[in-house]
């Protein structure tokens, strides 16, 4: 079967989960998408499929969805599917119950487990077409994804001495956040892992990680000097060259706050673009609360239950923290 692989190219889970179906079925179509994209990638994928009859299975990796594109998503799926294309959607983000129904109705074969990321999903499917050292990219995905001690997880992550697997894990995850920009070189990066080259052995590697590593350093001292606190989160804006999802978990360090929130303003959009992590105190389903309050907003949103992200109206944001702050107190 000829397939194609659309997955998240912002983190980890993203890059490993398309290796390892590159590697488990040598898939060679390989999309890597963040969410505002997913869709315009879902069109050019049904136009592929249309023009080129060899195409029969497509993949959708570590790409959540929300209030705002889900309907839309499972109308793009059904298209595929009325021209005799299987899909299979693996992820682990939240999933409301009615989308879940509609996916399996439309025939979708959902693989949907919050509770392991997408790659530990994905290495435990194709077990048996995949070597067994492919378990230490899984485990990765799993350390970057916060998801390590998950019943799953947990088995693959104690086969290995945890300081490599850290080194090489957060190696990996500097690689691909000073790359966003460059999906040539990420699609690169994707299919290395596909062939087990370690993270330490990409072309580039140590001078991207320095890069990176010392624009963190440069930004710290801004972090700490500009984090406004409520009553149970604290967040940040900021225009600094680091991704949200980067700056956030200092935001969520620095605080001492149940939840950190860093965003940016996007003004092509007229909207801030929000990355938001939660403390292991914070009891709250972060993505499902952030995906109710922002369709409520004119915005969107969702995620995992401690790391999510979000997309608010510049004038709704200030009522967006005011009302989350609230809600994580309740």
């Amino acid at each position: 079967m000829k397939s194609i692989c659309i997955s998240h190219k912002e983190d980890v889970d993203g890059l490993v989960s398309a290796a390892l179906i590159q590697n488990a079925l040598k898939v060679k179509n390989i999309f890597l998408a963040d969410y505002p994209s997913l869709l315009n990638i879902l069109d050019y994928v049904i136009s592929m499929c249309s023009k080129n009859k060899k195409f029969s299975r497509v993949f959708i990796c570590d790409l959540g969805l929300n209030k705002k594109n889900q309907e839309i998503f499972v109308e793009k799926l059904q298209i595929l599917i009325a021209n005799n294309i299987q899909i299979i959607y693996i992820d682990h983000h939240y999933l409301e119950d009615s989308i879940r129904d509609k996916l399996i109705k439309s025939g979708v074969k959902l693989i949907h487990n919050i509770e392991e990321c997408t790659s530990i999903q994905i290495y435990y499917l194709f077990k048996n077409k995949l070597s067994s050292k492919f378990s230490f990219y899984a485990s990765a995905a799993a350390l970057t994804d916060y998801m390590e001690s998950k019943p799953m997880a947990s088995i693959l992550v104690s086969k290995y001495d945890r300081t490599f697997l850290m080194l090489e894990s957060c190696f990996l995850s500097y690689i691909i956040s000073s790359s966003q920009k460059n999906i040539d070189f990420l699609k690169y990066v994707s299919k290395s892992i596909s062939v087990f080259k370690l993270p330490h052995e990409l072309k580039n590697g140590f001078y991207l990680v320095k890069q990176f590593s010392d624009k963190i350093s440069n930004a710290l001292s801004v972090i700490e000097s500009q984090i406004i606190k409520l009553n149970n989160i604290a967040y940040l804006q900021h225009d600094l060259e680091l991704a949200s999802s980067m700056i956030v978990n200092f935001v969520l360090g620095l605080s001492g706050k149940q939840v950190g929130i860093a965003f940016k303003l996007k003004g092509n959009i007229n909207s801030y673009v929000l990355s938001i992590r939660g403390s292991k105190d914070c009891a709250t389903h972060l993505g499902k609360l952030v995906n109710d309050l922002t369709s409520d907003l004119n915005g969107s949103g969702g995620g995992h239950d401690k790391a999510c992200g979000a997309v608010i109206p510049q004038e709704n944001l200030e009522l967006f923290l005011n009302k989350f702050d609230k809600l994580i107190s309740d």
